[in-house]
């Protein structure tokens, strides 16, 4: 019976769906992904485009001269040639610093939006394990208070207790009831929010990872870990870099520019005239258009405000990380110590509604005294559940704070 019973564990364990496997197709399908990708692939795309003003440009022509004077004769020019910029005054070679430098930003925000989604998997996944054991503690509750109310009824009906004592203990059973409903109209929220979160139906019926062990965090140590790791932070560091470009870019028109070309042409006449004629040309073109100094200028404050801009986002986002960073620290650790006097404060409402129970069936105690134990017992087990689920999301929250897997450490 125990080899049968432990297979049948094992079965279900293979068939559950864990955190990891939720992280998985949360990834795969959340449209959210899906847009970050895209915006980075776009910014890949600039970039080799920015690249490309550096290859050189290929074309030919061909033109045909008539004319009526015979001796004159008529010539066809066919020409090849092939363009080089040299120099655009650093406007190309900032133009393609800049564009790097926002697709590492873009990488980066694809990153932020995978740590997002990790996190709401988390939530969703935990949510859904809290609303269960909560509606199974409902259910347990609620079963124990109808056998009371059954037995409060044979009570009364033998003159053992009051009317008053039987209506009490009836009246706990219907809202233990009522608890269990609405314990499950919340277990099946928690079931659509976490389909929602994995952008797709439960394949199977999730389990609960292992609790995590108290922490030994230096709070220290995770703000260091977050100003390394994070990657709005190290987004916006690209951004500024970034627009660092745009401004020498923004100046670039205001300097001289060179240009490279090779061409060959070709020759032919008719009427009068033979023979082929061909002549390979290399020009240097050097240019300096001035005065040409004020729309630079402007354009180069306005990329210094921007950069100003970014440079305060920055600023206020280490702030606020901080802000985040030790409120889920403070959460964690209240949650840690909170979890173990619930798990002490369970056993003792499990013993108290033990020792009520056989004090009523004995009738010492009243009913009030069972009612008491028993409510006990039942807010013992919601903050028990409570502070279980809520270790878990403290440490969820640090490890999307720090982007880093801290239960590892």
């Amino acid at each position: 019976m125990k080899a049968i019973l432990t297979t049948l564990i094992f079965a279900a364990t293979l068939n559950a769906l864990t955190l990891d496997q939720a992280i998985d197709l949360a990834l795969q399908n959340r449209a959210k992904i899906a847009e970050a990708e895209a915006a980075y692939y776009a910014a890949n795309e600039r970039e080799n485009a920015a690249i490309a003003n550096f290859l050189p440009t290929i074309g030919a022509s061909q033109t045909r001269y008539d004319r009526e004077t015979l001796t004159s004769g008529s010539r066809q020019t066919t020409r090849f040639y092939a363009n080089l910029n040299l120099f655009a005054g650093m406007g190309d070679y900032a133009g393609a610093k800049a564009a790097s430098w926002s697709k590492d930003a873009k990488r980066y925000e694809l990153d932020a939006a995978k740590a997002d989604v990790v996190l709401e998997a988390k939530y969703a996944f935990y949510g859904y394990l809290k609303a269960k054991d909560t509606l199974a503690a409902a259910q347990e509750n609620m079963k124990a208070t109808k056998k009371q109310a059954k037995d409060a009824q044979a009570f009364f009906d033998q003159g053992l207790i009051g009317s008053y004592e039987k209506h009490a203990i009836a009246l706990e059973a219907l809202q233990s009831e009522q608890t269990a409903l609405s314990a499950l109209s919340a277990l099946q929220v928690a079931t659509l929010t976490l389909q929602n979160a994995i952008a797709a139906p439960l394949p199977s019926e999730p389990i609960a990872p292992k609790p995590p062990q108290n922490s030994a965090l230096n709070r220290d140590k995770l703000n260091d870990l977050t100003l390394k790791n994070r990657s709005e932070i190290k987004s916006l560091l690209a951004q500024i870099n970034a627009q660092k470009e745009q401004k020498t870019k923004a100046v670039s028109p205001a300097l001289p520019s060179a240009d490279l070309q090779i061409a060959k042409e070709k020759y032919e006449y008719e009427n009068g005239f033979s023979g082929i004629d061909e002549q390979t040309t290399t020009t240097i073109t050097l240019a300096w258009q001035l005065p040409g100094l004020v729309k630079p200028y402007f354009d180069r404050e306005a990329a210094l405000y921007d950069q100003r801009a970014l440079e305060s986002r920055l600023t206020d986002l280490k702030r606020t990380l901080q802000l985040q960073l030790a409120s889920a620290f403070e959460r964690l650790l209240l949650a840690e110590k909170a979890f173990e006097v619930a798990r002490e404060s369970l056993k003792l409402a499990e013993e108290n509604l033990r020792i009520a129970q056989n004090r009523f069936d004995e009738r010492i105690a009243s009913a009030s005294e069972l009612i008491d134990a028993d409510a006990a017992l039942w807010k013992a087990k919601e903050q028990y559940t409570l502070y279980y689920y809520d270790k878990l999301l403290a440490l969820a929250d640090l490890e999307r704070v720090t982007e880093s897997n801290l239960a590892a450490r």
